[in-house]
């Protein structure tokens, strides 16, 4: 059976990967208006101060009435702070204008500009992961995790004194590239680990010509989007979904996601997992190199 997500994370999330600085405002606050609550940055984005600015603006006005509470905001550990988790950690919080974060993750399991085999990428992670634990019991975090890991590089954090317990992960998850997530689940069944999937659309893939018709044809007798069908496939196996779209009504449509996803079958969902059965292709960053 397929685990599902921690009960208290909205289970679509707006990305706001290569939103930078003001062009993430008019996204956010359309977002916002139509109902998300989940909001996903990283440090490395560059539009964490622009985020906290409009969250400002919400919290100010009497007609969404919206809270800090209301809201699950993530960030991440750049790989350039790697050596100082815990003054980047307060760098994002007060440029967020936030006191705790509802999820913080290390970003990547190498500090930039090192060798992919630099024994040293191994040592900070590890250091890392002991910051973040510390900041969740101090009450800066609410809940820790990583993204970009691999199977080794997370038995290498469940071996420390603070293991993965509750963790989350968050990775590239797609029709073409899935089975790493899954090997993640099954290996640490036992740590109630929470999936994050992004780039659902695999970069582009799923929008261009040669989109399989298996996707199209699910689309067509469901009326749902392709998009709504990949977005569906990825709830019902459990993950939450990370979704971006500068269009307010791509936006609607995406955050619909937890009403329409049982229109998908269990045939169509393990026909969408046999996609990648002549081979898995990742599209974004390949952390399976880093030592």
């Amino acid at each position: 059976m397929v685990r599902e997500i921690c009960a208290s994370i909205p289970p679509v999330g707006l990305g706001t990967f290569r939103l930078k600085h003001d062009a993430v405002k008019p996204v956010l606050r359309d977002a916002i208006r139509l109902g998300y609550r989940h909001i996903d940055t990283a440090a490395i984005y560059r539009n964490e101060a622009e985020i906290g600015e409009v969250l400002q603006e919400f919290y100010a006005s009497d007609e969404y009435n919206i809270a800090r509470e209301d809201l699950w905001i993530t960030s991440k550990l750049s790989p350039y702070d790697m050596a100082t988790p815990r003054n980047a950690l307060l760098k994002s919080l007060a440029a967020l204008q936030t006191p705790y974060l509802d999820l913080y993750l290390i970003h990547w399991p190498a500090m930039a500009r090192k060798p992919a085999s630099s024994p040293e990428n191994k040592r900070l992670r590890l250091e890392a992961w002991g910051v973040l634990n510390e900041a969740r019991k101090q009450g800066l975090v609410r809940h820790i995790g990583v993204s970009n890991f691999t199977v080794e590089h997370l038995r290498e954090l469940s071996e420390t004194e603070w293991g993965i317990k509750d963790a989350f992960v968050q990775m590239e998850i797609h029709p073409w590239y899935w089975r790493d997530a899954a090997e993640i689940q099954t290996d640490f069944e036992g740590h109630n680990l929470s999936m994050v999937g992004y780039a659902l659309l695999a970069e582009g893939k799923l929008m261009a010509d040669d989109c399989p018709e298996l996707i199209e044809g699910i689309a067509q007798r469901t009326s749902l989007t392709k998009v709504q069908v990949v977005l569906s496939w990825a709830r019902k196996r459990g993950w939450a979904i990370l979704v971006k779209s500068e269009n307010e009504t791509h936006l609607r449509q995406n955050l619909d996601i937890p009403e329409v996803m049982d229109t998908l079958t269990a045939d169509d969902i393990s026909a969408i997992d046999e996609i990648s059965l002549g081979g898995e292709e990742k599209r974004c960053w390949d952390p399976r190199l880093v030592k």
